[in-house]
């Protein structure tokens, strides 16, 4: 089997002549490509989506990454509440969300005057799960240079430790609308909320990987929860209205899915 860095490193005369443009979530995904790309030459400029159904903090933490890194960053738009799929969140949400959004991210480089080749961050992992979006990307004809080179995601995390990349165990923070049932209405004010109320938890020593989900009741869902720090997390969730809230441990991705 061919090692990592070596398929990697396959792709990068057939990327390097372009320039190309890069979904960016700040997620480790597309920090990944965008430091891989610009450490091996490539002209890079990020593109980064704001809109409710992002957290503030993360976009922060996005512009902060950027600027440290001397990536040029464009910041775009996008509000999938005004999406009929999405306004009733139905099961194609993600779908009709990435739809829109490859084409806002390519209206707004075409309204500074750039032709750039638009990438995204879809690891090989991601074409085996269930993603809905992943079927948007490829209707929209996006690159992924990660899954082309069939690069996983502890191959990222590898990978980007050996290269220097900073903070290569950092947890996948999906979307807020994944925290709601299907046919939950995602109402802004619910979607800051819980944002607020994830952020206070990810400060909590210990708490490790976790989403909190809505099945209309409030179910904090972490990867390991520790009994000792469960008192903390009610005090958290009491303060954020979501007192009662029951826990549970073991995976978080795909919740609704299974």
């Amino acid at each position: 089997m061919v090692a990592p860095e070596a398929r990697w490193q396959a792709l990068l005369p057939v990327l390097r002549p372009w320039p190309l443009a890069v979904a960016f979530s700040g997620g480790l995904d597309s920090r990944f490509l965008c430091f891989s790309l610009r450490r091996a030459g490539c002209d890079v400029l990020a593109l980064h989506a704001t809109g409710p159904h992002v957290p503030q903090a993360e976009s922060a933490a996005a512009r902060r990454w950027a600027r440290a890194q001397g990536l040029p960053l464009l910041e775009v738009r996008h509000d999938p509440l005004s999406l009929p799929e999405v306004a009733v969140n139905s099961r194609e949400r993600c779908y009709a969300c990435k739809r829109a959004l490859m084409r806002r991210l390519r209206e707004a480089l075409a309204a500074v005057g750039s032709c750039r080749i638009l990438c995204d961050g879809s690891n090989a992992d991601d074409l085996t799960a269930f993603r809905p979006g992943q079927r948007a990307v490829r209707e929209a004809g996006v690159l992924s240079p990660l899954a082309l080179a069939g690069l996983r995601k502890q191959e990222l995390r590898d990978l980007g430790a050996s290269w220097g990349l900073d903070d290569p165990q950092q947890a996948a923070r999906p979307c807020l609308l994944t925290r709601l049932a299907y046919g939950m209405h995602p109402e802004p004010a619910l979607l800051a909320r819980l944002a607020a109320t994830e952020a206070d938890l990810a400060a909590l020593s210990g708490l490790g990987d976790f989403r909190l989900r809505l099945t209309p009741e409030p179910v904090l869902q972490a990867a390991v929860l520790p009994d000792g720090l469960r008192p903390q997390v009610m005090r958290v969730l009491d303060a954020h209205g979501f007192g009662g809230a029951g826990m549970v441990e073991g995976a978080v991705s795909g919740f609704f899915d299974r």
